[in-house]
């Protein structure tokens, strides 16, 4: 019976950790999964403690078995054959009366624009991993310890469109409930909700503490089983050895408390031992599954970031529509060159004015050049949280798109055109989208409103029957221009009102077009929005910088109580002071004032432009530096640390004052006034390979003129001190994931402190914490990326005098 069935009966129970009980059994490998081929006794048996501890499910011995992640350990293993062999060994200590997960970690690189793998690749990797662990006999896929929603998705298309199992995906939330690009737990529901995760949950972490409100949320997003095992607490030292403060007991009550908030499985990460299982175990085992969620029908999109919601009782969702180049002269342009930047400056204008989405048209080039309209999506959501509608209908141009958006986005839109819904209904289920539906179809847009809604009915029973929901589809009843056809607006709000009253479904309207060709746009604007919502209007493709028609809704919403506590409103009207322009119109700056704006917005091109022309103008190269470029970078840094920019906006403007900095090193005329902030030297410690965490730090680090060098993964102490001595390295940057090398990197720090006690040393990563960076010795610890500028700004101040 598939483990989805049963949890509809009874909860189960997830096996504990891997990595530590290995390391318990006096096992020390780099690479704990090539024991499924070299040491198939131990593995098994540590499989048999679990089944024995009372665990209904247990884990292949896969996590780290894919060919990416080898291939960057330099060394070469049969990845088919590991994945099959730990499939079979978890299958026979399983037998025929528990479960096997086949395990499926991350890949250890991020994909583009956070890193520099490719969708493409990712995939693959994934699709090798999940087949074999198949073929080896495991009952379903997890999908693990995910940092990035992107990879995530990637992982769970992969799984999905090349075995029959189910996949279950559970993601790893940092200690401010959000993963490590910037994504939170109802995001991420979200998300794997719509792209077809059969199980969705989080895992590892920190302290299980954090893992309450993680559950409770995402059981307030989505109805499917949750899945929740958390390690042992924070890593500590005790009497020289690394150790996991949460007892079994302690363990056990938070067990208990993830089964009251929903869960359905519920095991441990790393540090539980058969020991907590056992008592997890005699709490939990059987118990019948608790039904807490609540059914809703609202429209729901999201960005990396961000979840929006649209529907009856909520407020108004205005869908920004600047970025489509007709009657736009500067926008067009800059499409037919295949240029981005202007775009991304009317993307991040929309968002700063109030938007909650943004529509993306692109034109004719959108629909005959699908890389370009990739390439304007991957540079529009690293400079925006704002979740995005796709207005494009050629499927190459979607495919390629949807698979790099880390969201759940919408195509705009699908009529009622058979060769429309057998071609982009496929591609919203495939690729977890929402969809607009459009009151047309072969013949064209009907002239009365009973005729629309029977077209939209016809493609919204579709929709259903391809595996959409409600939550997936908001309905377009088409907006005609009044100099055409005055009567076609009052058809278009009985359309509205038909599908409101008899299909339930949110509604959205362009509302720019009433007005085409007509004096005194605003004016149309502003007076249909308004009567659209009171026919129950839930969202309308506008544009966000004519201030007078989105505000009307914000006041309505205000009014009609759908802005609980007024909270929306007095956002907007505490800080927006705008007026109407049909096409952004920059206000005039100085050179340097756009050089700091464009650190900011990430405009890498403009940056280095400006930097360009600045120095030509003979402003010296480190004033443009000191004064512009770090001060800019600074302020991204505040607003990263605030939660109001995330992991793709630190990174696009750590890449904007990277290309600045190159530039100002070349012009700088002697080597005494170089730049000139410290030496530091970052590795990933012996029997680690992992270094996501690491890659950011140093782009990050480069940006504000350190001189980095990256010694790389899985690094020994005679590795780290030759390279630090023969480079005259001031800092020593020490990083691990994995809690299995944490005593590595307390050797690596004592003997630095012993014998080179003039390096200064500064630790991080996932697995350790202040507390254990004090107990080791190090000079310092840092928490991400502009924790580690912070900390080595003042470690420098000391090593400089």
């Amino acid at each position: 019976m598939s483990v989805v069935n049963v949890l509809k009966k009874q909860i189960l129970i997830l096996d504990g950790a891997m990595g530590t009980e290995i390391i318990r059994h006096n096992i020390n490998t780099s690479f704990s999964e090539i024991l499924n081929l070299e040491n198939s006794k131990l593995i098994y048996k540590i499989h048999s403690s679990y089944i024995n501890a009372g665990a209904d499910i247990i884990e292949t011995n896969t996590f780290g078995a894919n060919r990416i992640k080898l291939a960057s350990s330099g060394k070469s293993y049969p990845i088919k054959d590991i994945n099959i062999a730990g499939a079979q060994i978890a299958r026979k200590a399983a037998g025929s009366s528990h479960f096997v997960a086949g395990s499926i970690g991350p890949l250890g690189k991020l994909i583009k624009p956070l890193g520099e793998l490719t969708v493409e690749d990712a995939y693959e990797a994934f699709k090798e991993q999940a087949v074999s662990l198949e073929e080896g006999g495991v009952d379903f896929l997890l999908i693990e310890t995910q940092i990035d929603i992107l990879e995530a998705k990637t992982a769970l298309r992969a799984a999905k469109e090349n075995t029959k199992l189910p996949v279950v995906v559970s993601m790893s939330f940092t200690e401010d409930g959000r993963t490590v690009s910037g994504t939170d737990p109802e995001t991420a529901a979200v998300i794997l909700n719509a792209a077809g995760a059969d199980i969705i949950g989080t895992n590892c972490g920190k302290s299980p503490d954090e893992f309450i409100k993680f559950v409770e949320i995402i059981r307030k997003t989505t109805e499917k089983p949750i899945i929740v095992y958390p390690n042992a607490g924070i890593p500590e030292k005790y009497n020289g050895k690394v150790i996991y403060p949460a007892v079994p007991k302690e363990m056990a009550k938070y067990a208990e408390n993830f089964y009251k908030l929903g869960a359905n499985i519920i095991g441990g990460c790393c540090g539980n031992t058969p020991s907590h299982i056992t008592l997890i175990a005699k709490r939990l085992k059987h118990k019948k599954p608790l039904s807490l969620y609540t059914p809703k029908n609202y429209f729901e999109i999201a960005s990396r970031v961000k979840t929006i919601r649209g529907g009856s009782g909520l407020p108004f969702l205005a869908v920004g529509e600047n970025i489509n180049p007709f009657g736009k002269k500067g926008l067009s342009k800059e499409i037919k060159e295949g240029r981005i930047e202007y775009i991304k400056k009317l993307a991040i204008m929309q968002e700063s004015n109030g938007a909650d989405a943004l529509d993306i048209n692109l034109g004719k080039k959108g629909e005959k050049d699908p890389l370009f309209y990739k390439d304007v999506v991957e540079g529009v959501q690293s400079v925006v949280n704002l979740p995005l509608f796709f207005d494009v209908s050629n499927p190459v141009s979607l495919k390629s798109t949807l698979s790099i958006h880390p969201g759940k986005a919408v195509i705009n839109s699908v009529n009622g055109n058979p060769e429309s819904m057998e071609t982009l209904l496929p591609l919203a289920k495939r690729y977890g989208a929402g969809i607009v539906i459009l009151a047309l179809d072969e013949r064209g847009i009907p002239d009365k409103a009973k005729a629309r809604f029977k077209i939209i009915e016809k493609v919204y029973k579709q929709a259903i029957k391809y595996g959409l929901s409600e939550r997936d589809i908001i309905v377009d009843g088409v907006v005609l221009t009044i100099s055409a056809k005055q009567d076609a607006a009052l058809e278009t709000l009985k359309t509205l009102k038909m599908v409101k009253e008899l299909l339930g479904l949110s509604t959205i309207l362009g509302i720019s077009n009433i007005s085409f060709g007509l004096p005194a746009r605003p004016l149309l604007n502003k007076a249909f929005l308004n009567m659209a919502l009171s026919y129950g209007l839930d969202a309308g493709i506008l544009n966000p910088l004519n201030k007078d028609v989105p505000d009307d809704s914000f006041a309505m919403d205000a009014i009609t109580g759908k802005d609980k506590n007024l909270k929306r409103y007095i956002e907007r009207f505490r800080k927006v002071n705008i007026t109407y322009k049909e096409e952004m119109e920059e206000k005039p700056a100085s050179d340097k004032e756009r050089l700091y704006r464009a650190v900011k917005e990430g405009m890498e091109d403009e940056a280095y432009s400006l930097t360009t022309k600045l120095i030509n103008q003979r402003n010296a190269p480190m004033d443009i530096l000191n004064n512009i470029l770090i001060p800019a970078l600074k302020e991204v840094g505040d607003l990263y640390e605030k939660k109001v920019f995330f992991l793709p906006q630190l990174l696009t403007s750590s890449r904007a004052v990277q290309r600045a900095t190159d530039l100002i090193r070349k012009n700088l005329k002697t080597k005494k006034t170089g730049i000139k902030r410290g030496k530091i030297l970052f590795a990933t410690v012996k029997g680690d390979y992992h270094d996501i965490g690491k890659n950011i730090v140093l782009s990050v680090l480069k940006s504000y003129g350190y001189e980095v060098i990256d010694l790389g993964k899985d690094k020994g102490y005679e590795e780290i001190i030759e390279k630090a001595k023969k480079e005259k390295i001031d800092i020593i940057g020490l990083s691990a994931l994995m809690t299995t090398t944490m005593e590595e990197m307390e050797y690596i720090v004592k003997r630095l402190k012993r014998e080179h006690p003039h390096f200064k040393v500064l630790v991080g990563g996932a697995a350790v914490s202040r507390k254990f960076a004090e107990e080791i010795g190090a000079d310092a610890y840092a928490r991400d990326a502009m924790g580690t500028v912070k900390v080595i700004e003042k470690m420098s101040k000391g090593v400089n005098g």
